[in-house]
């Protein structure tokens, strides 16, 4: 409890201190640049389908609020509004939050707010959440500010509320890295991503691994109902914040 109240303070604090991390400017090219961003949903397809049957399985209703923390171009936050009473899509990258605020002008939907911030910078209001959803966001942190990014989303959740987080993730053994990415860059050749983009993520992000990232959600107060990895290099991880 101690470390939770210590890495509340550090996400509640002035984040124009100098010392603090600055999500935007590692919020990556692809989330920055408007030519790539307009390519984004080309580049990298979602069909958040699966994801909103599986956090309807998990108990979402009509009355529930759900928060879409790096939102991207917004898939998921307008295809899961109709499931529930109110929608926070929160994404770091102003053309991001330009992209979504122009879809959701022109979709259906009337429960959707938009707003420009980040995992640290954040700042609930209105009834607790019961789901926060984050797909491919969170290793743009490195450790010690992912831990206090997960507290700042253990905070906006309610009692029993569930957090369902999709990341790039390590699951080989730290022994075999090397023979492990170079198998994954290889099978990468024939996709939209060039070998270069790769290789930043690589070199620039801050993926980690399967241990450290089960470690990180269980010490910042969730429990982990399930987990799952793909390839080595993907995750999936559902998780319920710990009632008091």
């Amino acid at each position: 409890m101690h470390t939770l109240l210590v890495l509340a303070y550090t996400v509640r604090g002035k984040m124009d201190e100098p010392w603090r991390f600055d999500e935007l400017a590692h919020a990556g090219e692809e989330h920055l640049d408007p030519d790539l961003v307009a390519r984004y949903d080309e580049k990298a397809p979602f069909d958040p389908s699966h994801e909103i049957q599986h956090l309807i399985e998990m108990g979402l209703a009509d009355d529930d609020v759900v928060i879409d923390l790096g939102a991207g171009t917004g898939a998921f936050a307008i295809e899961v509004a109709p499931h529930c009473d109110r929608v926070v899509a929160v994404d770091i990258s102003p053309m991001m939050v330009e992209m979504i605020r122009d879809r959701v002008e022109t979709s259906d939907q009337d429960n959707i707010e938009v707003r420009q911030a980040g995992f640290l910078t954040y700042r609930h209001t209105g009834r607790d959440a019961s789901f926060v959803f984050s797909r491919n966001a969170l290793h743009h942190l490195p450790d010690f500010w992912k831990v206090a990014a997960l507290s700042n989303i253990a905070e906006m959740l309610r009692d029993g509320g569930i957090l369902r987080l999709r990341d790039l993730v390590y699951s080989f053994e730290p022994s075999q890295s090397e023979q492990a990415i170079e198998t994954w860059l290889d099978g990468m050749t024939d996709t939209a991503f060039p070998q270069g983009e790769l290789h930043a993520h690589l070199r620039d992000e801050w993926s980690t691994y399967d241990f450290l990232m089960e470690a990180m959600l269980e010490s910042t107060g969730f429990d982990i109902i399930d987990a799952s990895y793909t390839d080595g290099f993907y995750a999936a991880y559902t998780c319920r914040v710990a009632t008091n």
